[in-house]
């Protein structure tokens, strides 16, 4: 059963922001955090969400490894619409919108974030990046650098768990997430945690 290694990119240089698709890079202590988590490790192919905290750290490794790399939109963050790139302080300073906020992280069906994306939208993509991950010919032993949000998306969809679960797991910036996951019938899943990492 192919294994998938799920990374969550490092520590970006614009802490304390609410990070959808703003386009961050990472800074010098991510990039000790992703090269930690892959220096004694390897992989027969890479994917990356295309945004620039995932996807150049994922670009280095296949050049340096020779390994293919496929950029799949469907691996990026959540998008927070118009609560991307602002301060998380300044956010919560809001009473309405804290309150949006964390009716997001209570309930897979609470409302996406204005010109944003929900929850269910979120897995939905993700069970199609699973799938295409499974589809390739060398996706015995994959990488996918994503982020925070897809990677608890994955273990909803892979691994069946409920929601609320989901944010007992610690995923820090760097964590790396291993699963073993094969694909089932009429687009159903099924799979393990084999071991979560932190950087």
């Amino acid at each position: 059963m192919p294994l998938i290694n799920l990374i969550r990119h490092g520590e970006t240089d614009q802490p304390g922001l609410l990070l959808g698709r703003t386009d961050s890079a990472l800074s010098a202590a991510g990039w000790k955090q992703f090269e930690r988590q892959t220096s004694a490790r390897n992989w027969s192919v890479v994917v990356s969400s295309p945004l620039r905290r995932a996807r150049e750290s994922a670009e280095k490794l296949a050049r340096e490894r020779h390994l293919d790399l496929a950029i799949d939109p469907d691996w990026s963050e959540l998008d927070f619409g118009e609560w991307d790139g602002r301060p998380i302080s300044e956010l919560n300073a809001d009473p309405a919108i804290a309150e949006a906020i964390a009716a997001l992280y209570r309930s897979s069906e609470a409302p996406g974030p204005p010109d944003g994306e929900s929850w269910e939208a979120l897995q939905a993509r993700i069970a199609r990046g699973l799938g295409r991950v499974l589809e390739q010919d060398r996706a015995d032993n994959a990488l996918v650098v994503t982020h925070g949000g897809p990677i608890r998306a994955a273990l909803s969809v892979a691994c069946a768990f409920p929601f609320n679960s989901l944010w007992a797991l610690r995923i820090d910036h760097g964590a790396r997430v291993t699963l073993r996951v094969e694909a089932g019938e009429e687009g159903a899943f099924w799979g393990e945690i084999v071991e979560i990492v932190q950087a």
